[in-house]
């Protein structure tokens, strides 16, 4: 399984940004309370469940960067004091370049962090201040040579294309000057606009530019080229990666593998004795810091540290596993999941719409293998929507 670890803290809250961040103003991160209740919250999570291998562990957000390297370190430390540990065990942490410098670099090196995933979005002065990031372009670029210096094994950046005003040329030299510094790893996103967020608002009001479909999946095309002719392989649809250099804990979400989910607001979904059940953490920053070490947690429902709880049934499982698994190069094996989840997956109705994408040429069958062709990854919603 993956452990993935929420910190919810950021300078400042991205205008695009949909997940649980807390701008923390001029306040200042309660470091050591914060790991004290995560680590609160192990303790009791553990007595209940099975000693599954973990084979990758993030910490996500906010901004991770933001934590004491040692606070986090702990942690870490607990993480692998709990569970078996396959060999290679990759471990992830999500760095903006305004709050990733030498000590914390040298800090999470020493903490036992071996990959680094920079939150660069773009090298451009304007597109920054629209996407409201708190660095400059050399500042990014500094970073990744700066991860790269120290020594960790993996580095990752993420960019954000399809920005009103960009033209793909743009987006693709983004894309080169970043991988021409020795990132074996991209994420590449098109800009999406959220409801609740900054933008879906502004979008709402007709008040925010916006870069039409079509430029957007020229801008797709040109960065997709680009990274090809570094050698970079397009293994799911928004990330590109060395052989070898993918992302192992977001495989884990696309292959549809449990996941234990630590921290205010974190999702978890994991086995239990009847069912893989899926739940999530409080987002109420001031109830998680109160209960994460005071009470038991359990898998059910009724506990104040607990904001949502699901028994997932095997018909939700597989539309999620297709929904996830078709979003990356190498498909999904029908056969095994009916084997696995003990349901029919090729229904005379899902057949059919496999039958019309393959037609048109999006979806390729090999055997059991469904994959989408990836001269198609841009109608990826479509075909999913309709095949799941």
């Amino acid at each position: 399984m993956g452990v993935y670890v929420h910190f919810p803290w950021c300078k400042r809250k991205c205008p695009y940004c949909d997940f649980l961040s807390l701008p923390l103003g001029d306040g200042s991160v309660p470091h050591r309370a914060y790991a004290d209740a995560v680590l609160g919250e192990l303790e009791r999570r553990a007595a209940e469940l099975p000693a599954l291998p973990v084979h990758s562990i993030f910490f996500g957000g906010g901004t991770p960067s933001l934590w004491e390297p040692a606070e986090l370190g702990r942690v870490l430390a607990a993480i692998r004091a709990h569970f078996p540990s396959l060999a290679g065990c990759e471990v992830t942490v999500e760095c903006n370049p305004s709050s990733f410098d030498p000590r914390v670099a040298e800090g999470l090196a020493r903490a036992g962090v071996n990959r680094i995933s920079l939150g660069v979005q773009s090298l451009d002065a304007e597109r920054l201040s629209f996407l409201g990031r708190l660095h400059d372009g050399p500042g990014a670029l500094g970073a990744v040579e700066l991860a790269l210096a120290t020594g960790f094994a993996r580095v990752s950046a993420d960019l954000i294309f399809g920005v009103a005003g960009q033209a793909p040329e743009a987006a693709a030299a983004e894309a080169r000057r970043l991988v021409g510094l020795g990132l074996s790893h991209l994420s590449a996103y098109a800009l999406t606009i959220e409801p609740g967020t900054e933008f879906g608002e502004r979008a709402r009001r007709g008040r925010l530019p916006l870069l039409g479909d079509d430029a957007t999946g020229d801008s797709f095309a040109a960065v997709d080229a680009a990274l090809a002719e570094l050698g970079l392989a397009h293994y799911e649809i928004s990330n590109y990666a060395r052989p070898g250099h993918e992302s192992r804990h977001n495989l884990g979400y696309w292959r549809g593998e449990p996941y234990l989910g630590l921290g205010v607001g974190a999702w978890g979904t994991l086995p239990a004795s009847e069912a893989r059940v899926r739940y999530r953490n409080t987002p109420n920053l001031t109830r998680y810091l109160e209960h994460a070490g005071a009470e038991p947690i359990t898998l059910g429902e009724g506990s104040h540290h607990i904001a949502a709880f699901e028994a997932l049934s095997p018909s939700t499982l597989l539309m999620e596993r297709l929904m996830l698994g078709l979003r990356l190069a190498e498909g999904v094996d029908l056969a095994e999941l009916e084997s696995e989840l003990g349901v029919e997956v090729r229904t005379t109705e899902r057949l059919r719409a496999i039958e019309r994408w393959q037609r048109r040429g999006a979806l390729l069958q090999e055997g059991a293998r469904l994959r989408l062709d990836s001269a198609h990854f841009l109608v990826a919603d479509a075909v999913i929507r309709d095949v799941a």
